[in-house]
């Protein structure tokens, strides 16, 4: 559940407001009136209005650029207040990419903003519902690329290179199901933010053949727009260019299936390692329900869903699948900020709240030069063990039928296997 509001900093006057989850009511005008009045009411007296927390809901307020205001209201997970900061951050430089970040700040005419806005409505959403059924990626949270490993990358890598030279542009990725395949190395070179907040975008849009969006870079362009163009090549694979004005989408829709012709069956093959997104060769223990993998050099990472042993072959239910992106996800939230330090990227200081929040804001677990590298938890339905093992990180759920003595070494030896062919895309 999730209550989200923008509103003019100066004035309160709302620009738009959005829902998520169970609830499917918009918040009244007079609550966000409220809200917002509280806020300005402590700013007024020189102080500075972070986060409100009731036993079932938390409240926070970041405001941007003493111009905009942004009010989240979700249920209280008990969860440092880093992950809805990071929520927040993401909005704005996602309304900064879809219409340019002079526009977004450009004093007055309310009116014309709110109108501009309506195109930032589909990519919002999906950034506050956080869970999805069919592809189940966590970049948004962990402030990584989601990608999906594959020891075949090398054909697909030069069919890219091939539609580069026809777009004359330095900056393309193949997606799957919404996850980095492969990429020019002038992609990995936008900030992590772009490249997560572009991903989401493509994932969020009605699925088409191809089209092309003018959108800025918020931290890389921010002055000038680019044309972001995607092409479908077969069912949840996309090709995603940013190039110039030149040259025109019907050549490279012309162009696009010549190039990935010979490629096709390695695509149809890469594409079934989902929602497993490594290869099969790479053999787990049959405990591990689902993991999060991060690199945190290269700011890359896998999150597995693995089907049982009996439905080898078959894709994990979407039900089944979903609770699992929900285990990884709470267990991620409940360990980073609360028991290890959130990463400190680097991220662009204009596109942060003026009001940021530190990460151990929420309690006061500081271990100072001591900092724990492992960490496990015995839950209901699942057993959970994180390994902080730089520059990865691992986060495993099993089922509970795995013994608790076992849980420390299959976890390190899934760690080992996952990291030793090195299969993250090449930055």
């Amino acid at each position: 559940m999730a209550f989200f509001a923008t509103l003019t900093a100066d004035g309160g006057v709302p620009i738009f407001t959005r829902n998520s989850g169970e609830v499917t009511s918009k918040l009244p005008f007079a609550a966000v009136g409220s809200l917002n009045g509280v806020h300005m009411f402590t700013r007024l007296r020189n102080g500075e209005l972070k986060r409100a927390v009731t036993p079932e809901e938390k409240i926070i307020w970041r405001e941007y650029h003493k111009r905009l205001v942004l009010i989240l209201i979700t249920k209280n997970d008990a969860c440092s207040d880093c992950h809805m900061s990071n929520l927040l951050d993401n909005i704005f430089a996602a309304m900064a990419m879809l219409i340019g970040l002079d526009q977004l700040l450009k004093p007055g005419e309310v009116m014309k903003l709110q109108k501009t806005l309506v195109v930032c409505h589909p990519l919002v959403d999906s950034l506050l519902k956080q869970l999805d059924k069919d592809k189940g990626n966590i970049g948004d949270l962990t402030r990584t690329s989601d990608c999906l490993l594959s020891t075949d990358t090398h054909s697909l890598q030069e069919c890219l290179n091939q539609l580069l030279d026809v777009a004359d542009s330095l900056y393309g990725c193949l997606l799957i199901k919404g996850k980095v395949v492969v990429a020019s190395k002038e992609w990995w070179s936008l900030t992590n933010q772009e490249q997560t907040l572009i991903c989401f975008y493509v994932n969020c849009l009605p699925k088409v053949l191809s089209r092309e969006i003018l959108i800025f870079l918020p931290t890389s362009s921010p002055q000038n727009s680019n044309r972001l163009i995607t092409l479908n090549l077969l069912r949840d694979v996309e090709v995603c260019v940013l190039c110039s004005s030149e040259p025109p989408l019907a050549v490279l829709e012309e162009e696009a299936p010549k190039i990935w012709k010979c490629c096709f069956d390695v695509l149809k093959v890469t594409s079934s390692l989902s929602p497993r997104n490594f290869p099969s060769s790479i053999e787990l223990d049959p405990n591990i329900i689902c993991l999060l993998l991060i690199n945190s050099e290269t700011n890359q990472s896998l999150c597995s869903s693995l089907a049982s042993p009996s439905a080898a072959q078959k894709s994990t239910p979407a039900l089944e699948t979903q609770r699992q992106q929900e285990a990884l996800r709470t267990l991620y939230k409940l360990v980073v900020g609360t028991y290890f330090k959130n990463k400190d990227s680097e991220m662009d200081k204009k596109l942060l709240a003026d009001n940021t929040c530190s990460s151990f804001d929420y309690g006061d677990i500081d271990y100072g030069n001591c900092q724990p590298l492992e960490y496990y938890i015995y839950l209901e339905e699942y057993k959970c063990y994180v390994i902080n093992e730089q520059p990865h990180q691992i986060y495993v759920v099993y089922n509970t039928r795995i013994p608790n003595y076992a849980l420390k070494s299959i976890s390190h030896k899934a760690l080992k296997l996952l990291t030793e062919k090195n299969l993250f895309p090449e930055v």
